[in-house]
């Protein structure tokens, strides 16, 4: 019987800091689910060792676990605030992006101060269904090290815009010539 009562405890022990952590991270907010910062993931692994040592190991009492979470969200609240009103804790805590590419041409010693391989950044442009480092306008690494590619221009597309320039040119002097020639008339 006594086995019942300690799997009861357990279960119910473990429910409570999973509930815990649950409603933390939803006060901290969808930032926290979203693309996760170093802060975010610190704050994250934290959150889950709570889990694991007050709710599986049983080390550590519940209330202090729920305490520890508590301080967890609340870290993470206010340095969310202190990033959003100060650009330099916002480097600090958030870090910046990284280009990678410009202009079609790869900037080598961003790849190797970000410790990423020709191979490695190849194939971050094929999952954005790119085969050539030439089609690429800029190519950055985020500072929660997702990669933003975006693309060239297409030579049709360039060919579009020269189009439309010289249009826009041919039709201002057509009104030009218009003026000068209801000018000679008068």
């Amino acid at each position: 019987m006594e086995t019942w009562q300690q799997f009861g405890f357990f279960a119910l022990n473990l429910t409570a800091i999973y509930i815990a952590a649950l409603i933390v991270v939803r006060l901290i907010g969808k930032r926290a689910l979203g693309e996760l910062s170093l802060f975010d993931l610190v704050i994250m692994v934290g959150i889950g060792e709570v889990i694991v040592i007050v709710g599986l190991e049983q080390k550590e009492p519940l209330f202090k676990g729920i305490l520890i979470l508590i301080l967890l969200g609340g870290l993470e609240v206010f340095f969310s605030m202190l990033t959003f009103k100060s650009k330099f804790f916002s480097k600090l805590i958030e870090g910046k992006p990284t280009i990678l590419i410009k202009d079609g041409t790869m900037i080598e010693e961003n790849l190797a101060r970000e410790h990423i391989s020709h191979a490695d950044l190849r194939q971050e442009l094929r999952k954005q269904g790119i085969s050539r480092i030439s089609k690429v306008a800029a190519a950055i690494l985020e500072p929660c090290g997702k990669f933003s590619i975006i693309e060239r221009e297409t030579e049709e597309e360039d060919l579009y815009q020269q189009l439309f320039q010289e249009i826009d040119v041919l039709k201002q002097e057509l009104r030009e010539l218009k003026e000068l020639l209801q000018n000679k008339e008068q």
